[in-house]
């Protein structure tokens, strides 16, 4: 897989490992380098850059613009470097600020969104998503397993147990929304992909 052998994927990856950063497990960003090629999408809403791994895989895999929401300044910066060693800044807008208060203020539509911010808030931010999202858009959202707690595969920890009731609010608003047709994947630590189609089935 490229994101094993690239220098500048090897380079996040390091960085992430020494300052305790995490970013996506390899399955997961195998995953969302498939899935951004089948989808060919041209304009892209990540919540929760980071260091810009994701959106790193996102951007190398499509021609598409990237506008990524971030919340600590310090991680923007490291991600903006990264960008400029890739060449592909040109193509990147990064919003710095809680989702919470930036996602609500977006317009326009996007046809792919990956999100990747905090679990308990993924339910918060999906009705603004919604009206974000085109027709045939996918809405991708990662760690919707946590650590197996959702699947039944892991006991479930009393003080994650917020955060398991949470996810799984907001699995069941996208499995119970007639205009979205929803699988969770098995992936890494468990992926959400939706397809926003606005039609009964």
């Amino acid at each position: 897989m490229k994101e094993e052998t690239d220098p500048i994927y090897l380079e996040i990856n390091k960085y992430a490992d020494e300052n305790f950063i995490p970013v996506l497990l390899p399955e997961t960003a195998s995953f969302l380098a498939q899935i951004i090629r089948l989808a060919k999408p041209k304009k892209i809403l990540e919540i929760g850059t980071a260091i810009g791994y994701s959106a790193q895989i996102m951007l190398r895999n499509s021609d598409a613009q990237l506008y990524t929401v971030e919340v600590e300044e310090k991680r923007i910066d490291v991600a903006k470097k990264f960008f400029e060693k890739a060449g592909v800044s040109d193509r990147v807008t990064v919003f710095l600020g809680d989702a919470g208060e930036i996602v609500p203020m977006l317009t326009g539509e996007y046809d792919f969104i990956f999100m990747d911010g905090p679990k308990t808030r993924y339910i918060e931010y999906l009705p603004y998503l919604d009206k974000l999202l085109k027709k045939d858009g996918i809405l991708l959202c990662d760690n919707v397993l946590f650590n197996g707690m959702l699947s039944g595969d892991t006991e479930v920890i009393h003080k994650k147990s917020s955060i398991v009731v949470k996810i799984e609010e907001f699995l069941q608003a996208l499995y119970h929304n007639d205009n979205y047709v929803t699988s969770v994947l098995p992936v890494g630590d468990g992926l959400s992909l939706s397809i926003k189609t606005e039609r009964n089935l």
